[in-house]
């Protein structure tokens, strides 16, 4: 199980939470249904640009609605054992 937590603090949601919220949902549901959980959490502390997303202990500052795509393939598969080119099951 891979937790995605984004940030919903006042800043973070100025700057596109809930988009980058329902991305991820989106992705979560067509690519990985039961086996990433994703939640809210208040401040993290990393205000600037964009919204601060954590996935298992990596936090990534100024994600913004057009990043959730990528940072999905680059973090969240890879971290269920997925290839991030495809999302299949990497076979050891």
């Amino acid at each position: 199980m891979v937790t995605i937590t984004v940030c919903v603090g006042s800043s973070c949601f100025l700057r596109g939470a809930s988009q980058v919220i329902e991305g991820f949902r989106a992705l979560i549901e067509r690519e990985a249904p039961g086996v990433v959980e994703l939640k809210g959490s208040f401040c993290m502390e990393r205000c600037g640009n964009g919204v601060t997303v954590k996935i298992g202990d990596v936090i990534l500052a100024d994600v913004h609605p057009e990043d959730v795509e990528n940072v999905f393939r680059e973090h969240v598969l890879p971290a269920l054992g997925r290839n991030a080119e495809c999302g299949q099951h990497v076979h050891h």
